[in-house]
């Protein structure tokens, strides 16, 4: 879906998978309100962000950015908060204990209210509907007037994103003390995790471009919705928006790459979005697929290699295998494909001599039965998922696991008891 957008207006161009807002007098008054309210973060914070992803472009550190596939509004996004925070932290410090540098830790929260979407429409128990995208743009409720984009949305967005925003802050403590964001080395030799950065896809630009605001100190210009946005699959495209929107600001970026893309148009990505080759500014999230990563990957690590563009690599082993819904059912994810991703991923990293940064996943500290397969227990809850299938706890404390197995480095006592840990 394309229309114009406040942000679109401004350049003349037609932004991609934009809301059909259809009040036009509405989106101008929530993007004004939008204008006049504080920023969500801060240039210090997000360069703060910038400083950790060098290190771990140049491998003093390593990448964890998870969390939901949709975020929830109000308060059900407030306690999804504290289960998120307590994951990746067991996350990071299952990884620090075998690996022995820092986990830097980023969320998919405090904003990831939109998703882009391959069709308009969907079916739902029979009937055709406005997809949903989102609940910073309608309601997953399956009635044709729920399903109508409601700019005032993006105010509960913004409003949501705050009160997430306080609640990690109260469970981190001081953000301006270090370490804030990763793991730590406790003086006993431990490790311990403190903080949380967050991510979301730069999606809806009616929310975006009104929080983008300049530093009067040095000039710059920084998205402060959130410190790390992202580009989808679908949001890319070199002549778009979306990529102008990101190439202009000072925040690290993100993008996802999958296995349709070419050599040419990566690099060509990559030249848009860090024109400077400055180390860390650009992750490259790979959504290949299990079945193609091993194909697909090596040549895009080499052209990358070529260009001298210090990307940070990340694995996303779960986008590029998603299996469809059947009729008046759920999507779902297979363990085994995630598995065979990131082994994939991890194969081609070693074979080219290049370095794995990270991991970005869809999970949730709660024990819903989302994706299949895994730990034998089998889960208490079913599935609560806004939109695509989520890893359980239990699920991501094994492939933390696993993927400390593969790089080799020994494993610290069990840490599934931190999720729960008040």
């Amino acid at each position: 879906m394309t229309r114009r957008s406040e942000a679109s207006v401004e350049s003349g161009s037609v932004a991609a998978q934009q809301p059909d807002w259809p009040d036009p007098a509405e989106v101008a008054r929530a993007y004004s309100w939008l204008v006049e309210s504080p920023p969500l973060t801060s240039p210090e914070r997000i360069r703060r962000l910038s400083a950790a992803l060098r290190r771990v472009e140049s491998g003093h550190a390593f990448l964890v950015q998870a969390g939901d596939c949709a975020e929830p509004f109000g308060p059900e996004a407030v306690a999804a908060a504290g289960e998120k925070y307590r994951l990746l932290g067991a996350m990071a410090t299952i990884l620090s204990g075998r690996l022995g540098i820092p986990v830097v830790t980023v969320g998919r929260i405090a904003g990831q209210f939109a998703k882009p979407r391959s069709r308009p429409t969907e079916l739902v128990d029979g009937v055709e509907l406005p997809a949903f995208r989102g609940l910073l743009v309608n309601s997953p409720e399956p009635d044709p007037a729920a399903r109508v984009p409601d700019p005032r949305r993006l105010l509960r967005g913004y409003s949501t994103a705050a009160l997430v925003r306080a609640e990690l802050a109260r469970l981190a403590g001081d953000a301006r003390s270090a370490p804030f964001g990763e793991s730590f080395r406790r003086p006993d030799g431990s490790w311990a995790h403190r903080g949380l950065w967050t991510s979301h896809e730069a999606l809806v630009f009616d929310y975006e471009r009104p929080l983008i605001r300049r530093d009067p100190e040095y000039g710059e210009r920084f998205l402060q919705t959130t410190e790390l946005p992202w580009l989808g699959e679908r949001t890319r495209q070199l002549g778009g928006d979306h990529v102008a929107m990101l190439a202009e600001i000072a925040n690290p970026l993100a993008c996802k790459i999958g296995p349709a893309i070419e050599e040419a148009e990566l690099i060509a990505l990559c030249d848009r979005l860090d024109p400077a080759r400055e180390p860390g500014r650009l992750t490259l999230i790979c959504r290949m697929g299990d079945r193609q990563v091993r194909e697909t990957l090596p040549a895009l690590v080499r052209a990358v290699r070529r260009s001298a563009h210090r990307v940070v690599w990340v694995c996303d082993p779960m986008h590029g295998n998603t299996r469809p819904a059947s009729a008046g059912g759920r999507k779902t994810r297979w363990w085994s494909e995630i598995v065979s991703e990131l082994d994939g991923f991890l194969d081609v990293m070693d074979g080219e001599g290049a370095r794995p940064g990270g991991v970005h996943l869809e999970v949730t500290g709660r024990d819903v039965a989302e994706c299949s397969g895994g730990p034998e227990r089998p889960p208490r809850l079913g599935f609560e998922s806004l939109c695509d299938p989520r890893l359980n706890g239990a699920q991501s404390i094994m492939l933390a696991e696993r993927l400390a197995d593969r790089l080799g480095h020994r494993a610290p006592a069990a840490a599934l008891d931190l999720i729960t840990e008040e």
